[in-house]
């Protein structure tokens, strides 16, 4: 019956067909105007609205619609991921252009929250008829369901894991102060600061630890943060805990999907989604070494190392951070970025000679990672160009058009580029090696094999195995993948911190997840189940870990006058701090003119001229100190627990230049005073 209603309507006079277009579009543009109204009364006035009506606009809805106007055979699950990636990239770069040109305010996110309904209204109605209505599965959603329950479970899993160790591990009180998760959650406070000082009007964004200079890193991951937390009016941690659970579920989806277009085999794609979120390398190997040599007990161990990417040189060394374990639980750009490359990899192979706008709509989504994750965007690039060379795509007749559709949105991504890249380079920190560093090439090539057989564990020796074994479909594409993504590492340096060239070994993960997934799928059920549970033990480790552990990123009395700097200092407040990692500004979202000298060095600054005019505000009196502070346009001088050590420190609370305005549980804060007009 739908189907002769469908050709009856088909059939109809035009004026009945224009009449029905006109009615199709009065209602799409009344509820289009409902819909923003809501939009900017959710933003403005009802926090709790701007949750339930702008969240989707930022994470799933435009991608959602506009998938199922692009004539791609894509299972649900797969639509569902590259949905949320779309979304999520999409709105971040609109909300960007949009704050470029008016501040970051609430007004700007509902504007955001606007023109994302407007693209996925224009999504809904464009393209041609044969393409279809926009829709949900309906009728079949269980059907769906339960053809798909593996890649749901997995991805369900997935995003509670993440979320729920983040939500209880990342900004929790303890007795001795505030933890933040382990590794102190990659530098919590770094990415509070940048998402909450861009709350306070930070935009066009400096750096807010760096005051002063233009933010060069991947910042958008942050970002986005910011407009939902904004949107919903929720403090950033839970914000960020809960993107980071929706981009592993989404990474799980895509990682899904492209398996099993690559081997059409349903059991392979669900054991490598599992395997390249959960699965990691042999970190575990060292517990049992150091429960025999008295390191401590069994819970001591698991609540203070991690046993993931371990910063010890006691042997076997562990350098190389799992995708769960650092990738999606500690970081903010990698947890965004690699459903991203994935989604494009999966894009490109779906739409290449079949979908101009899929391929078009793969190019867009290479060009906008570029400020999501520099690592991700090159390699992007890379792995489309030995997708089109494995598929052999030259022999088509719509390469051409392919190739200018996929690499024309590039330009949407140099003003992100140019700028790091000059940086990077006038800095010196762009350089080739011969080997990467963190390995023991010094000791030869066998111990150099062995650091990354173990630390890669057992899906890499798996993938080894079936990069030689014929018959595995895609073997030259997915060798290729792993095999590429692992030398850059090898061969070329970008920053002053040749560890972090280690997201690449991320980036190469998905390649080994599938062809180890492929290698086992016939193997007897006990034993794949024993592969997995060795090959996610190590990662869930570090789980533990980030729950347990124990290390204070920010005691009681700097949390506290944080909280104070965020109500009683002007939005964009500028302080000079010491270099430590953690401050009670980053917690504020204020300004300061330095952070741990590291951070300052990977953007390619380099730390050294304001670490010492610094230094000097602390030691060299306070007539030296207003000259520095007012050079950077800095009005308060932070002492979170002591000055540093100088031999004669400038005494702030009885100079005239300054005056007290916080002192609690050793922590003081002065206010440079103006100076008097003559």
């Amino acid at each position: 019956m739908g189907d002769r209603v469908t050709a009856d309507s088909e059939l109809a006079p035009p004026r009945a067909q224009a009449t029905r277009q006109i009615y199709r579009a009065g209602v799409g543009g009344l509820l289009f105007a409902v819909l923003s109204i809501l939009a900017f009364v959710a933003v403005i006035h009802v926090p709790v609205l701007g949750a339930l009506v702008i969240w989707p606009l930022l994470f799933l809805a435009p991608g959602w619609v506009l998938l199922s106007r692009l004539p791609l055979r894509l299972s649900l699950p797969g639509r569902l991921g590259i949905a949320i990636v779309v979304s999520v990239y999409a709105s971040a770069h609109v909300a960007n252009v949009l704050a470029t040109v008016g501040g970051f305010r609430a007004t700007t996110i509902a504007l955001t929250a606007a023109a994302m309904l407007g693209l996925t209204a224009l999504a809904a109605i464009a393209g041609r008829r044969s393409l279809g209505r926009p829709r949900l599965p309906g009728p079949s959603l269980a059907r769906h369901a339960r053809r798909y329950a593996w890649p749901w479970l997995i991805a369900l899993i997935g995003a509670v894991v993440v979320g729920g160790v983040l939500l209880f591990s990342a900004w929790r009180s303890t007795p001795e102060g505030w933890v933040a998760g382990g590794w102190n959650w990659s530098d919590l406070l770094v990415h509070v600061a940048i998402a909450e000082s861009m709350r306070n009007g930070n935009f066009p964004p400096q750096m807010p630890y760096f005051a002063g200079e233009p933010l060069l890193y991947h910042w958008f991951a942050d970002f986005h943060a910011a407009v939902a937390a904004t949107a919903a009016r929720l403090e950033m941690v839970p914000v960020f805990a809960l993107s980071n659970a929706f981009m592993a579920g989404a990474f799980v989806l895509v990682v899904w999907e492209l398996t099993r277009r690559l081997t059409r085999d349903l059991k392979v794609a669900t054991v490598a989604a599992g395997l390249a979120l959960f699965g990691g390398g042999m970190g575990y190997l060292r517990l049992p070494l150091d429960l025999a040599a008295g390191d401590g007990s069994l819970l001591e161990l698991l609540t203070t190392r991690p046993y993931d990417n371990i910063w010890s040189d006691a042997e076997p060394r562990f350098r190389i951070a799992s995708v769960l374990g650092t990738g999606f639980l500690p970081h903010r750009a990698t947890a965004l970025g690699l459903p991203g490359l994935v989604a494009i990899v999966l894009l490109a192979h779906a739409a290449l000679g079949r979908s101009a706008g899929g391929v078009l709509l793969a190019g867009l989504l290479a060009a906008l990672i570029a400020p999501i994750h520099f690592y991700a965007f090159p390699a992007s690039y890379l792995l489309v160009l030995l997708l089109v060379l494995w598929r052999r795509e030259w022999r088509r007749p719509t390469w051409r058009r392919d190739a200018v559709l996929f690499l024309a949105p590039a330009v949407l991504a140099l003003p992100f580029i140019v700028g790091p890249l000059l940086q990077q380079a006038g800095g010196g920190t762009v350089r080739f090696v011969a080997g990467w560093s963190e390995a023991p090439f010094e000791d030869g090539l066998v111990d150099a094999g062995f650091f990354y057989l173990t630390n890669l564990g057992i899906p890499f020796g798996l993938a080894l195995w079936a990069a030689l074994r014929p018959g595995l479909p895609a073997r030259s594409f997915l060798v290729l993948w792993a095999a590429s993504l692992f030398l850059v590492p090898n061969l070329v340096v970008v920053g002053s911190t040749e560890f972090d060239m280690n997201k690449y070994f991320q980036l190469m993960w998905i390649a080994v997840a599938i062809l180890a997934a492929w290698l086992i799928r016939y193997w007897p059920r006990p034993l794949i189940a024993a592969v997995i549970a060795l090959s996610v033990l190590s990662p869930a480790q570090v789980a533990l870990w980030h729950l347990t552990s124990p290390t204070v990123a920010m005691t009681r009395a700097q949390e506290q006058a944080g909280q104070w700097v965020r109500r009683n200092t002007e939005p964009l407040a500028m302080f000079v701090t010491d270099s430590f990692i953690n401050s009670p500004i980053d917690l504020a979202g204020r300004l300061r003119l330095t952070t741990f000298t590291p951070y300052i060095a990977y953007l390619g600054y380099d730390p050294a001229t304001r670490v010492a005019e610094v230094e000097s505000v602390y030691c060299d009196g306070d007539a030296r100190a207003r000259e520095v502070m007012e050079r950077y346009g800095a009005q308060y001088v932070l002492s979170s627990g002591g000055l540093l050590p100088c031999e004669h420190p400038t005494e702030f609370s009885t100079s005239d230049e300054f005056e007290t305005v916080y002192d609690e549980q050793g922590v003081r804060i002065w206010r440079l005073r103006q100076p008097t007009q003559p």
